[in-house]
């Protein structure tokens, strides 16, 4: 497929999900849900560490900047695979227009690439919101210090991490826009297991080293728990950190993570193709 189209595929992907997602309400009311949506979780994941260091009498701002990094940078986890397990459900089953661009020169594939892209940039207005509010209600409204240096972060380390996060987050996507091609009615429950799997086991608010030993060894195939300890390692630059092992350790399960997203799309989409899923209509 030539380089033109596939870009101007990913474009109009890219256009299309900002059309969809922001076309619902008038521009106040979504700037509102913009807004509160990302903040919330934040702020409840907050207080709940704050309940707990009261009732334990020490608010300890290191284990705080922990969760405070793990959980603002999980956003793009939850954005980006939410955006990917709807968009098969919705094109299929309620505009009706997946059979139509499948027919067209752009690659599906491609096409998921440009909504998924969609979802990174709300994913990055998000956390941008996320950061700075929380900064603004937990160290100025609550005096729990923000130990970050934001004229020191490491951004071409982040920039790279993010990078290789957000590829390894797409490729999961893959795998679930597979098994949605697949199936019905479990796209709404999909993304909502998928992700409580990671946050569990990706070390996004305690350290992976407090789990079981089978806990521990899933944590460790993981790319989410690679991507956040370097997430985290560059705004802090705290204790003795091998980056290089663990850019290494991210890459491979980026390149594991691809494959297998590629392999289980491909499989659905030849399922599909046989069995008519392409153009199939669900009712509820």
């Amino acid at each position: 497929m030539a380089i033109g189209t596939i870009l101007r595929t990913i474009k109009q992907a890219v256009w299309l999900g900002w059309k969809v997602e922001t076309n619902w309400a008038d521009p106040v009311v979504f700037a509102i849900y913009y807004l509160i949506k990302p903040v919330a979780g934040l702020l409840i994941v907050g207080f709940i560490f704050l309940i707990g260091s009261v009732v334990s009498g020490a608010v300890n701002p290191e284990l705080f900047m922990f969760l405070f990094i793990g959980n603002s940078f999980f956003i793009y986890v939850v954005q980006i695979m939410m955006t990917m397990t709807m968009l098969i459900h919705e094109d299929r089953a309620h505009y009706e227009v997946l059979k139509h661009i499948y027919l067209t020169p752009g690659s599906l594939q491609w096409y998921i690439v440009g909504r998924a892209l969609n979802g990174v940039m709300n994913a990055s207005v998000s956390l941008l919101l996320t950061l700075g509010l929380g900064v603004a209600v937990f160290q100025y409204g609550l005096g729990i210090p923000i130990q970050i240096d934001w004229l020191n972060i490491d951004f071409g380390l982040l920039s790279l991490t993010l990078l290789l996060g957000i590829v390894c987050f797409m490729a999961i996507g893959f795998i679930l826009c597979g098994i949605n091609i697949m199936t019905s009615k479990v796209q709404f429950m999909l993304n909502e297991y998928v992700s409580g799997t990671l946050y569990l086991f990706g070390g996004v608010v305690f350290l992976p080293e407090l789990l079981p030993q089978w806990g521990q060894h899933i944590s460790n195939a993981l790319p989410i728990t690679y991507f956040l300890r370097i997430v985290r390692f560059s705004f802090l630059h705290q204790g003795s950190f091998d980056v290089q092992m663990n850019l290494l350790y991210l890459v491979a399960t980026m390149i594991a993570t691809i494959l297998v997203g590629l392999a289980v799309f491909k499989v659905a989409m030849f399922k599909a193709r046989r069995d008519g899923l392409i153009d199939k209509k669900e009712e509820y």
